[in-house]
């Protein structure tokens, strides 16, 4: 999909980062900044216009190109390693708010099944070994 296309993302509820990654974010590879105050025009009103909350706290500020960050999400696809990358997320109201949508539930074994379907067809293609 392209950049701007929002079909196939999902937050990930989270991130860690060290203090000197955080500055280079900040001052080298977020337009706009990553800490407060944010510059125009990358951000209105200080970063408080409609921005949502799986923008700040979802981490779709540091994936998404559009005034973002634009930085790549690398997962593991190793089942010991994949598992290591997983947070049960303890609200469970995305679960209560999309009644009805069952089928957009993956089980994450799964997932993991498709993930790794996916790369062995792009080592296929490209004759490469991906692991």
């Amino acid at each position: 999909p392209g950049p701007m296309s929002f079909n196939h993302i999902n937050n990930q509820g989270g991130w860690m980062a060290t203090r000197e990654q955080i500055w280079e974010w900040h001052t080298e590879i977020c337009p706009g900044g990553f800490l407060p105050p944010y510059e125009a025009p990358h951000y209105r009103f200080d970063g408080m216009d409609a921005r949502n909350v799986e923008w700040w706290s979802g981490g779709m500020h540091l994936a998404t190109s559009r005034h973002a960050c634009n930085l790549q999400r690398i997962i593991p696809l190793e089942p010991e390693k994949f598992a290591r990358h997983l947070i049960y997320h303890s609200a469970n109201n995305k679960q209560r708010q999309l009644q009805g949508k069952r089928e957009r539930f993956v089980k994450v074994n799964d997932f993991l099944g498709q993930l790794n379907t996916v790369r062995a067809n792009a080592e296929k293609r490209y004759h490469v070994d991906l692991l």
